[in-house]
């Protein structure tokens, strides 16, 4: 395992303190499930609580990685951090003291939507500074493993503070795990970006549509932003719609959907695990099980409607997992090898708007869908739908390399 950008002080640290984070975020995202099931057992409002967390991303990525490339990402970072953290707190100070709502649980949702769409770009700008340039392999793999470790831990610990305190009590315990990024970065220098001959007047619309086509003129990131989104938009539908599964499904409740979204996390670490032993990724390149990811996760959704046992289906939601991640890893690779230091904003944002938003499609529609002709028909509509889209994408991919 490639694990070379260990050895700078300010990425191991931020290493470990984003762990605490993200293991707080994921432990928010069941909550939210939760809240969001329970409250109304509508499968139609769990997706809807899920895309306005993620509908934000179409329009404050875009405009944020302008952001990323143009302020001090150290402060922004923080910034971005203590906010989340404090919204984190002040929504379990109200549901302690009134008890939350399914209009709270939706506003809140957007709005942590909108400054994690914030946080993203930043994110992607920071974390390659905290490491010698050599080393971007290893920050790529490293804090995808990272990621998805917390995806198998904090979705235990969402579930279990449920049982143990309540869904308000376990809120403001995992609003305070932001503290830990924000001491961390804190204290940290980043490597300044690269210089650029960009004029400095270059206005904000110009810089963002100059990023814009730079990303969707090189071929290999525009397939790579195209298959990100497919991958997304099939696995999400699956993922942010756990809590219809785990217990409108099998009845499983609060623990259930713990066990779920843990196998998620599995899968996910499964993938990671896998991606850091394997030989380095070449840039431009794709590999062929990469190929066929946007093919195996649709088919993978339609499976849910063959499946009537809570064991099975957790098994099924651990492949999703791991076939999302193992996408979702290798094409952010070969999107962080192509681009220039002084566009990663920008083209993160991009990444990210896609990747993200499509999954916030994914969850909504999913939602109606099962609202309207139950879970075994949705599932199945969706995964082959997708599947048969994947195939022409896929076909036209080949057919342009081939001439």
């Amino acid at each position: 395992m490639n694990l070379s950008a260990l050895k700078s002080p300010p990425f191991r640290s931020y290493v470990v303190s984003l762990h605490l984070a993200l293991n707080g975020f994921w432990a928010q995202r069941v909550i939210i499930g939760w809240l969001a099931w329970d409250m109304t057992g509508s499968a139609g409002f769990v997706g809807l609580v899920a895309f306005l967390n993620f509908f934000p991303t179409l329009f404050v990525s875009p405009l944020f990685g302008v952001f990323a490339d143009r302020i001090d990402i150290r402060k922004g970072s923080i910034f971005s951090y203590a906010l989340a953290g404090t919204l984190s707190g002040l929504f379990a100070v109200i549901c302690i003291l009134a008890g939350p709502t399914p209009l709270l649980l939706a506003l809140f949702s957007f709005v942590t939507g909108v400054i994690s769409s914030a946080n993203h770009p930043m994110r992607m700008s920071l974390t390659p500074r905290l490491a010698p340039t050599a080393d971007l392999p290893s920050v790529v793999a490293i804090t995808s493993l990272n990621f998805n470790m917390s995806r198998l831990t904090g979705p235990v610990i969402g579930g279990l503070l449920i049982q143990l305190t309540g869904a308000s009590i376990a809120f403001a315990i995992t609003a305070a795990t932001y503290a830990a990024p924000v001491i961390a970065i804190y204290f940290m220098r980043p490597r300044d970006r690269a210089r650029t001959n960009e004029p400095p007047t270059s206005g904000y619309i110009n810089q963002l549509v100059d990023g814009c086509r730079y990303a969707l003129g090189k071929s290999h990131l525009r397939v790579a932003i195209i298959f990100g989104g497919i991958g997304a938009l099939a696995g999400r539908s699956v993922l942010e719609t756990l809590p219809i599964l785990a217990n409108g499904v099998f009845g499983q409740g609060p623990s259930g959907l713990g066990y779920m979204t843990a196998a998620a996390g599995a899968g996910a670490v499964g993938a990671s695990i896998f991606k850091a032993v394997s030989k380095p990724q070449k840039a431009n390149e794709f590999e062929p099980h990469i190929l066929a990811m946007p093919v195996v996760i649709p088919l993978l959704v339609a499976s849910f409607a063959m499946i009537d046992d809570f064991g099975t289906a957790v098994g099924a939601v651990a492949l999703v997992g791991a076939s999302v991640t193992l996408l979702a890893i290798s094409l952010q690779s070969t999107v962080q090898m192509a681009i220039e230091d002084r566009y990663r904003g920008r083209v993160m944002g991009l990444w990210t708007t896609i990747s993200i938003g499509s999954g916030a499609i994914g969850a909504v529609l999913m939602g109606v869908l099962v609202d309207m002709a139950g879970p075994a028909s949705a599932q199945l509509l969706t995964g082959l739908t997708l599947a048969a889209a994947s195939v022409l994408v896929l076909s036209k991919f080949r057919l342009g390399e081939g001439r």
